[in-house]
């Protein structure tokens, strides 16, 4: 939005003869009480009214959809890129990073244990993790003997390329919990999972130096967008 918009959005909100929207509805169509009474049939547009709070916060709440055009988008959004939609304070754009943060961590499975039996079940895990990341994290999946997760961790986060991956930090994580095996995966903010030639390098380099410190690699995963997502050992990549 240009910033000409932005500012005279800001003094018409901030104006102090402008009535805030909130104080002109009855009670029964504000949003809070709309989302105690039924939130699944709330709007997108009310449900962040809540969350960000305050007189103006209809006003804000709109703008910011305006501004960023999609749930999606804001999740993706840095907080300073938020908060300078009028009408929402730093405070304000953490909390709403921190619910967006809470609904992904929603989809993710129950059990505190959850066993891998194939690349299917850690696409699962992963995806509400590292899909829609306009950055590229590369985490690991430390496993025991009988494949089940013992934790995830994050080894690497920004523009991801070979030379940057040391392969001993990927497997660090493994021999401080003194894991049987790891699931690499790292996501493709582009959306498309599609290996390239430097992910099957670093497979390869990953996959082999497993094999000297006696720690399996079972996959390496490729997140998308949406569903989509490539398994290398499936494919033959970098485990050959």
């Amino acid at each position: 939005m240009p910033n000409q918009q932005l500012s005279l959005l800001h003094d018409e909100i901030t104006q102090p003869y402008a009535i805030p929207r909130l104080k002109l509805l009855p009670i029964r169509e504000q949003p809070a009480f709309r989302v105690a009474k039924d939130s699944d049939a709330c709007s997108l547009a009310e449900l962040l009214a809540v969350i960000i709070g305050g007189s103006t916060q209809i006003e804000a709440a709109e703008w910011l959809l305006s501004r960023f055009g999609s749930i999606r988008k804001i999740a993706q959004a840095h907080v300073d890129e938020i908060s300078r939609v009028p009408g929402i304070s730093n405070q304000t754009a953490l909390r709403l990073k921190a619910s967006l943060a809470l609904g992904r961590k929603l989809l993710q499975p129950e059990d505190d244990r959850p066993v891998i039996h194939s690349p299917g079940d850690a696409a699962q895990i992963l995806m509400p993790i590292l899909a829609y990341r306009e950055q590229e994290f590369l985490l690991v999946m430390m496993l025991d003997t009988r494949n089940r997760l013992l934790d995830t961790f994050e080894v690497y986060h920004g523009s991801l390329n070979s030379s940057m991956v040391r392969v001993g930090e990927v497997l660090k994580p493994a021999l401080q919990c003194n894991a049987a095996a790891v699931l690499v995966s790292h996501n493709h903010p582009s959306g498309d999972p599609t290996p390239s030639p430097e992910d099957v390098a670093v497979t390869r380099a990953i996959v082999q130096a497993g094999k000297l410190l006696d720690v399996s690699v079972v996959d390496h995963i490729v997140c998308g967008q949406g569903s989509r997502w490539v398994s290398l050992k499936e494919k033959g990549l970098g485990f050959s």
